[in-house]
């Protein structure tokens, strides 16, 4: 079989229920990596929380974050690194939507770098911050981010949503896993920026082809990734309509190793 470029979204998809990845989801991911697939994670999530994951399966290829705003290889300095960026003056305009909704926190990030309004805790995906050094505003961002992250309640996520699309018609607003109630979170990167462009910039850097890409996700944040892929897979446990567009569904959920499962199939692992 052909190499493929084995794309995986984390939450929802490749790790389990408790967040994590089963040994078995890592032995069938080590052992496509060994055959010569491409096993490119490919997150939502900021970099900083991405890498343990990175690091347990051992891997050297590429990862993209933010969904897809962030293309790199974990601790090096790799030529290829690729970065789109909120332009400044936007991230403090996008700040000034917490006169119109109640934003609970919001938090500007980059590569290494998290700059929160406000201390936080129990946000998902996020280490408590009971009291940043720093807080974000016009004079202590001093650098384009590559995301703002917006948290609100779930009721007020779709009406915060269609005021950035309607007010910025130069970013991008979507959410980054399935996550409902308090804490609901809105992610804002730049205009163009998807997983699927990103997966494009590595297929050209491969010199692979789309019909290559292998692609897996549950969410949303997935929609262009899956039908973009040569094959787009939707987990079980997939929105609704996530699994409509896909190609196919796996037969068992996140939790119950489905991505592992469908590779050690589909690939003879």
């Amino acid at each position: 079989m052909s190499a493929k470029l084995i794309a995986l979204d984390l939450d929802g998809t490749t790790l389990n229920q408790n967040g994590q990845l089963s040994e078995k989801t890592q032995n069938a991911l080590r052992t496509a990596s060994h055959r010569g697939h491409k096993i490119i994670i490919t997150t939502g999530r900021p970099d900083n929380i991405s890498e343990p994951f990175y690091d347990q399966l051992a891997l050297t290829t590429p990862m993209i974050n933010f969904n897809g705003a962030l293309v790199h290889i974990p601790h090096q300095h790799w030529s290829q690194e690729q970065a789109t960026t909120l332009p400044q003056t936007t991230a403090l305009a996008l700040l000034q939507l917490k006169r119109d909704f109640p934003i609970k926190v919001a938090i500007a990030e980059g590569k290494q770098f998290i700059l929160p309004d406000r201390p936080f805790h129990d946000l998902p995906f996020f280490t408590d911050m009971p009291a940043p050094k720093v807080l974000l505003n016009a004079d202590s961002l001093r650098q384009a981010p590559i995301s703002l992250s917006l948290f609100t309640d779930a009721l007020t996520l779709p009406r915060l949503q269609q005021a950035v699309s309607e007010r910025f018609p130069h970013v991008v607003a979507q959410t980054w896993g399935a996550w409902s109630g308090e804490f609901s979170a809105l992610e804002i990167v730049r205009e163009a920026t998807h997983k699927s462009s990103a997966i494009q910039y590595l297929l050209d850097y491969y010199q692979m082809d789309p019909n290559d890409v292998l692609a897996f996700g549950d969410d949303d944040n997935d929609r262009d990734l899956l039908t973009y892929a040569g094959w787009g897979v939707a987990m079980q446990n997939a929105r609704p309509a996530i699994k409509a567009l896909a190609n196919d569904v796996t037969p068992l959920s996140n939790a119950e190793d489905g991505v592992a499962e469908y590779l050690i199939r589909r690939l003879a692992l």
